[in-house]
Parts: structure tokens; C-alpha cells; sequence
């Protein structure tokens, strides 16, 4: 019986990476399915405030960003699965530049074309989540097509790299090619002209097609409530500690803040220090309705600061 538990929805496309990447490793897990928008009542309490998606629930371990994800799913016995030929830095760098680059990209074109179309309260969610508090349509319409242009360069670069046969890096299929996959669903699927941009970039669609085909979900259905009595029986075994040689002024046990490094309307995620190195930082977090939790996030892409006591109230 597996132990993982995936809280997502289905049009999230994070969430689409990390279900490729477990039907790539062929793990069964269970599907929670969370609101596109807060409120969030059975998320949040696990998650110390976190509200982006996915997340990954181990027991009372709480993995939060798919950087975390993938790290904690490879140290569980997948790094060979995820990263085949020993490609695991190149394939994790590739990942990383996709998710940064690109993503903002696709995801500004998706936000501008569905202005129109899509619920009010999901765009300013979506505006104030991905281009701060003082975004605009005006804004976004005006710069579109010089986005669009950036991210058909960019896409240029990803199909000038890809072989004839096999993944982009391996003759099997890694995370890098699940990353290529998952912003080509994107496109397609959030993007009334994303199949005729697709159809300029036939290798990347061989690359989409392939490892979507080859990926089958293998889920059981969970709702929020049981997620929550899982988390609350359970006893974490992470570690503790500050093994950190670049931040020398958190302790283990203060209580730290840590938000996207980049501006958005996200809340803080607050708890207390429980762990830290230079790859990762883990809070320790109490509720009544899921009991005591331990929250994981990277550090990349975040920042972890101390907060005072008042504060933490």
C-alpha cells in the first residue's frame, strides 16, 4: 500500500509534472483534490500556510514545491527512475531553467488570453500570484505578442536540442523530458492557438506525446478530512539540526517566515526551525485539526528569514 499523497487538481500544471514523474516511477499514490483558489481548509493546516500546488503528504511530512518533491521521492529509491545515465545535476538545472524561464512565459500568455474567458476572482488570484500586486490587463495585453516571441525563442532552443530518438539527454525518458512534457501540456491545454505554436516544434511534441503515453496515473481517491487524521497519527522521523555552512544566524527551534523569493500574494509559511542545509529548510507546525507536522521546502527560490515572537502570533 503506498504512502504518498498527492493534494492537487487536475488542470495544475506542477501538479501534471508531479504525476508524470510518479507514473514514470510507477508508484501508486493517493489523490487529494484541493480548490483551484483559497480558500484551502484541508491544505493549509498541513501546510503552515503553503497554498501553491501540488503538495506531497508522507505521513506527518509535508513536501512542499516539486524541487522538494522529486528531492524526497529520488531519496526513496526513484533517483534512478527520475535521472537514468547519472544526468541527475544536468537533468535538475534543465528542470530548473523551465520552470523559471518558460513557465513565466507560457503562463503570462495563458493569464492574457483567458482575461475574457476565465472567472474573475481565478485571474486576480492568478494575476496577484504571478505578477504581484500591481499587475495590469492593459499591461499584459499590450506586452503579449513580444512574449509570445520570446517563448517561440526559447522553445527553438529546447527543439534544437532534442534527438531524433529517445529523451533529451538519455535514450530513456528522465525528468528533464517530463519537464519538457508538462509545459507542452500547458500550452495545448490552457491556450486556444497552443496547438498550431506546438506545431512549429515537432520534436518537442514527439517528446510530449511519448511521455504521456507511456506515463498512466495509478491513484486511489482520498478526501481532505482523511489526509488530515493520516497526518495527525503519524510521527515524523525527520531530521533536526542546522548543518547550513552559508546561514549562521537561524537556530534550530526559532521561528522563521518563508515566502517565494519572487514578489507575489503568497502568505508567509511560519514555523518553527526544525531543520536546515543548504539544500533544503524544514519548520515544525501545529494544528489542532491535523496535529504536529513537519513542513518541507527547498531553499532555492525562497527566502527563510527569523521573525520575533509578536509576529509569530
Amino acid at each position: 500500500m503506498s504512502d504518498l499523497i498527492l493534494h492537487h487538481y487536475w488542470q495544475s500544471p506542477f501538479a501534471h509534472k508531479i504525476r508524470l514523474a510518479l507514473a514514470l516511477a510507477g508508484c501508486e499514490w493517493y489523490s487529494v483534490v484541493i480548490p483551484r483558489i483559497p480558500p484551502k481548509p484541508f491544505l493549509l493546516p498541513l501546510t503552515a500556510g503553503y497554498r501553491r500546488t501540488p503538495v506531497l503528504q508522507i505521513g506527518c511530512d509535508i513536501h512542499c514545491d516539486t524541487r522538494q518533491i522529486i528531492s524526497t521521492l529520488a531519496d526513496r529509491g526513484l533517483r534512478i527512475n527520475f535521472f537514468p545515465e547519472k544526468i541527475e545535476g544536468k537533468a535538475l538545472s534543465y528542470t530548473s531553467w523551465i520552470d523559471s524561464v518558460i513557465f513565466e512565459l507560457a503562463v503570462r500568455v495563458v493569464i492574457t488570453c483567458s482575461l475574457e474567458s476565465a472567472p474573475l476572482e481565478f485571474i486576480n488570484d492568478r494575476g496577484g500570484l504571478y505578477f504581484g500586486l500591481h499587475w495590469t490587463p492593459k499591461k499584459l495585453k499590450r506586452e503579449l505578442p513580444s512574449i509570445i516571441a520570446q517563448m517561440a525563442a526559447e522553445f527553438d532552443s529546447i527543439e534544437k536540442s532534442i534527438p531524433d530518438i529517445g529523451g533529451i539527454f538519455s535514450k530513456k525518458y528522465s525528468f528533464a523530458d517530463i519537464s519538457i512534457a508538462y509545459i507542452a501540456w500547458f500550452i495545448r491545454g490552457r491556450w486556444n492557438e497552443g496547438a498550431t505554436f506546438l506545431s512549429q516544434f515537432p520534436k518537442i511534441e514527439r517528446i510530449e506525446k511519448e511521455v504521456n503515453e507511456i506515463c498512466e496515473d495509478q491513484y486511489t481517491k482520498m478526501e481532505g478530512p482523511v489526509a488530515l487524521q493520516e497526518a495527525k497519527w503519524a510521527i515524523s522521523l525527520s531530521p533536526r539540526g542546522v548543518f547550513s555552512k552559508v546561514r549562521s544566524d537561524l537556530l534550530e527551534g526559532e521561528m522563521v517566515e518563508i515566502r517565494p523569493q519572487k514578489q507575489s500574494i503568497d502568505s508567509p509559511t511560519i514555523g518553527r526551525l526544525r531543520y536546515l542545509d543548504n539544500l533544503q529548510v524544514s519548520i515544525d507546525h501545529y494544528t489542532e485539526i491535523c496535529g504536529e507536522v513537519v513542513v518541507h521546502l527547498p531553499l532555492a527560490g525562497y527566502q527563510v528569514n527569523a521573525i520575533s515572537s509578536d509576529k509569530s502570533r
